[in-house]
């Protein structure tokens, strides 16, 4: 699934920050949807983890441009396999073109 953009990225719609809000809906079944901006262009990944630390699922990992994005999780792993219900750690990791970083992670919560 690729990220949608959510607003016109003209300059009055560009985020003044990095930021990664919680899912929705959150606790979920069978899918959610989750919204980050990009206050500059920069290479994201967003990725699912379980609670053990084990990579579920890699939602985004391209360059993009600044802008909000949203993009939905249909509660598979990479393998396109159905994963069980628990607590799942989504993080998304930003690589901007001045060399610094910036991970920011949240919880959700999938009920079957």
């Amino acid at each position: 699934t690729s990220p949608t953009a959510i607003e016109n990225n003209s300059i009055t719609h560009i985020p003044n920050k990095f930021y990664l809000k919680q899912n929705y809906p959150n606790p979920f079944n069978p899918s959610t949807l989750i919204e980050f901006g990009l206050a500059g262009q920069s290479h994201v990944r967003l990725t699912i983890y379980s609670l053990l630390g084990e990579r579920i699922k890699t939602l985004v990992n391209e360059k993009m441009n600044s802008g909000k994005y949203r993009i939905s999780w249909n509660c598979t792993n990479n393998n396109g396999a159905k994963v069980a219900s628990g607590f799942y750690i989504y993080c998304l990791h930003i690589d901007k073109a001045s060399g610094s970083k910036k991970m920011i992670y949240k919880k959700m919560l999938l009920l079957r």
